[in-house]
């Protein structure tokens, strides 16, 4: 490497944070811009994802998985139910405690939405050798892990 390329990676390098933070800020862009139509946010989809993964969480479940607080996560909530989304129901072994359903509406825009999040991965890694591609989800799943784990710690 030139003494350029040097202080190019040095400087990415430092400012790794910024540039998974930009990553994703990029991403919801593109994604609510190409989701507009189907009336979705990226948080949106988020939490139909997770319901879909494991439907009937209560909302501190899904709180925990998004990091996210409870009140804007409920403000969220509250909007997808109004659309029809989704429906709380009672938590049959806690009374106070409500569970997140899926209601039949959603399933027929899960399927473009998850297309939707593979475009981006592929324009996200756009040129990328197979196992470049390979090694980037992996070497991003283990930072994933290690700030997990830092979380859980606290």
């Amino acid at each position: 490497m030139t003494e350029l390329q040097d202080k190019d990676l040095e400087d990415r390098e430092a400012r790794l944070a910024s540039i998974i933070h930009e990553l994703a800020l990029m991403a919801a862009r593109i994604f609510n811009r190409r989701v507009k139509d189907l009336g979705f946010t990226r948080s949106q989809w988020e939490v139909i994802y997770l319901l879909h993964e494991n439907d009937g969480q209560t909302q501190t479940e899904i709180a925990a998985q998004l990091i996210m607080a409870k009140p804007p996560l409920g403000k969220l909530i509250d909007r997808l139910e109004k659309d029809q989304w989704l429906e709380r129901r009672a938590d049959p072994a806690d009374r106070r405690a409500k569970r997140v359903f899926l209601t039949p509406k959603s399933s027929p825009v899960f399927d473009p939405l998850e297309q939707v999040v593979s475009d981006i991965g592929d324009l996200a890694t756009d040129g990328f050798s197979d196992t470049e591609r390979r090694k980037f989800v992996a070497m991003l799943t283990a930072a994933h892990k290690n700030l997990s784990s830092n979380l859980e710690s606290d």
